[in-house]
């Protein structure tokens, strides 16, 4: 034992030579020896005295755990509800109703974007929308209900479309296709296709545009079928306002160019200035009406007139122009030939035709036809 602990006044054999007893030893002492214990350090008299450290009452478990089931729960309904509301407005009835906000809004891309193919062209932009929504614009926009069948849909809808003489009321079908957790329209535009007259075609416009000679894809909605001046107006062969709809394989119409009252009332009151003009004293326009009969001489007719009746003179378009023919009951004189060859006066009434021409987009202004 003595040699395991050394001898008298020296340190046990575990340590260093430059370790105190008070120390904590270098190694470990051996097995049954017992190592030295160290004895706490006093403090100084005026060390602080440390915080009692707080014991905090446990909780009933039971309040615990209810409230992990409360919050589980809430969790849990707040789930199902957006996944309802995610459903609801990803459904095929939810895609229709946007679809057609967006052309309502004049939105081409964000029509497109609801498309399970979404097709390309010049006549699917917001350009060629807007001069729909020009036509009659899309108000009232209300889902009358759908069917599905596996990964399709079909939704029906109603809308007005609001044209300047009034609204008509348009009832559409949309068919969807299953896309991803949504749905998507398989179909967002139609094909359209505007024949006319040789005579016509010049001057109809569709969107703006002359009148392309193939088929060409459009939106829904008005036909944005116009006359080139804007004073005539483009009609089709059924009378009805033509619409663009998803249901209809296609849209076929034949257009025409009529004359509106108004452009008709102002070539005649055109053609009387120029009649007026004519019959004045100081008049001597060889291009001036004679009248019907004997061998009068241009430029010498002069007196008055009755204005034409509304609706008496006949108004037709001949490539492009307005050609305006009335026959006129003037009061006054001229001069004409006779058999001799010798100028005579002549006094008293005569019958005139009249021809002239009004270009439609200066409908104030009258030329005499020489034809």
């Amino acid at each position: 034992m003595d040699a395991e602990r050394g001898g008298a006044g020296e340190p046990p054999w575990w340590l260093n030579a430059d370790q105190r007893p008070d120390e904590h030893p270098a190694i470990p002492p051996p097995p049954g020896q017992q190592a030295y214990r160290l004895a706490p350090l006093p403090l100084p008299a005026d060390a602080p005295v440390p915080p009692a450290v707080p014991r905090h009452r446990r909780r009933p478990i039971g309040r615990l755990l209810l409230g992990a089931l409360l919050c589980a729960a809430l969790a849990t309904g707040l789930g199902v509800a957006a996944a309802h509301r995610y459903a609801a407005r990803s459904g095929p009835e939810s895609v229709v109703r946007d679809y057609f906000a967006a052309l309502a809004a004049g939105a081409a891309p964000a029509a497109l974007a609801l498309a399970a193919d979404p097709p390309s062209g010049r006549w699917l932009t917001s350009v060629v929308l807007r001069q729909q929504l020009q036509a009659a614009a899309i108000t009232g926009i209300a889902v009358l209900g759908s069917t599905r069948a596996g990964t399709t849909a079909t939704v029906r809808v109603r809308y007005q479309l609001r044209y300047p003489d009034g609204a008509r009321e348009v009832t559409d079908t949309a068919r969807l296709v299953r896309h991803g957790s949504s749905w998507r329209l398989s179909r967002v535009a139609a094909p359209v296709r505007v024949t006319a007259d040789a005579t016509d075609v010049g001057r109809l416009r569709l969107a703006g545009r002359r009148l392309p000679a193939a088929a060409v894809t459009m939106f829904p909605g008005a036909l944005p079928l116009t006359a080139d001046p804007p004073a005539l107006r483009a009609l089709v062969d059924s009378g009805d306002q033509p619409v663009v709809r998803l249901a209809d394989p296609s849209l076929a119409v034949r257009a025409r160019l009529t004359i509106p009252p108004a452009l008709r009332a102002q070539a005649e009151q055109a053609l009387d200035r120029l009649v007026a003009r004519c019959l004045a004293a100081g008049s001597h326009d060889p291009l001036c009406p004679l009248p019907v009969g004997g061998r009068p001489i241009p430029g010498t007719l002069h007196g008055s007139a009755r204005p034409i009746e509304p609706g008496s003179a006949r108004v037709v378009l001949q490539r492009g122009v307005l050609s305006v023919r009335a026959r006129l009951t003037v009061q006054g004189s001229w001069q004409a030939w006779d058999y001799q060859n010798q100028v005579v006066a002549r006094r008293g009434t005569a019958t005139v035709d009249l021809a002239a021409r009004v270009a439609p987009g200066r409908p104030t202004e009258a030329f005499w036809d020489s034809r």
